[in-house]
């Protein structure tokens, strides 16, 4: 592959499947890709969430159209059908959809100062041209240099049982989180972000259903917000 180094990785099940992969993009292509990314412009994201009374998600831009080459190229190996079959074989979900960069959520992801994204697990479908879509997997590649921990920018992990936050990781450059989306992988970070800009590449997987529920039985829904975990 191009941009990505080979995905020869274990999952850890704790406290749902997920794995983070350190140095994920080959290291030739991290500048090309991280220059493209800080020339995006906040005024040109596709979705901006700006209001300070919103008690979910604040100072969140996306961007998922007019890639340049380097960040088009990326996203369409994350795709591509080599990529996807060792995501098949590291997370154990057979049928990922294959080639098709237009899928919803993916772009990249910028928080600004005082930013945050409350925990949360994610919308679980939704009709797309294939026809219902039940979405699978989230693969978050982090892309900040020089990052501290008293940023607040920590990726949190909880475990729905006990409703505690058990795992935090920092959103270094080069760092992949991957996981399976279910209705028990609640993530987020709810810190306010104590540094100018939190950024990262992201790209959903998803299966085709003709189901009226999801792969776990459960009615299609948007995201669902868990404020009262304490981190």
């Amino acid at each position: 592959m191009l941009f990505i180094n080979d995905l020869d990785v274990t999952y850890e099940q704790y406290p749902f499947p997920h794995k983070v992969i350190d140095n994920f993009l080959k290291t030739d292509h991290i500048s090309n890709i991280l220059l493209s990314i800080n020339k995006l412009k906040d005024e040109n994201a596709d979705s901006k969430f700006i209001n300070p009374k919103s008690p979910y998600e604040y100072n969140k831009y996306a961007f998922n159209t007019n890639y340049n080459f380097h960040l088009k190229q990326l996203f369409i190996e994350l795709n591509s059908p080599f990529f996807i079959n060792q995501l098949e074989k590291l997370t154990g979900i057979q049928g990922l959809i294959t080639n098709d960069i237009t899928l919803q959520g993916a772009g990249i992801h910028r928080i600004k100062r005082g930013g945050y994204l409350q925990l949360h697990t994610d919308f679980n479908s939704y009709n797309h041209k294939y026809g219902k879509l039940d979405r699978r997997i989230n693969l978050l590649i982090y892309m900040n240099p020089d990052w501290k921990e008293e940023y607040n920018g920590a990726l949190c992990l909880c475990d729905k049982e006990t409703n505690t936050c058990v795992k935090k990781i920092l959103p270094i450059l080069n760092r992949c989180v991957i996981f399976n989306t279910s209705n028990k992988s609640i993530h987020g970070h709810p810190e306010k972000l104590n540094a100018d800009c939190r950024q990262s590449i992201a790209v959903y997987y998803y299966t085709k259903s003709n189901d009226n529920v999801d792969f776990e039985g459960d009615p299609p829904h948007s995201t669902i917000w868990y404020p009262t975990i304490n981190v």
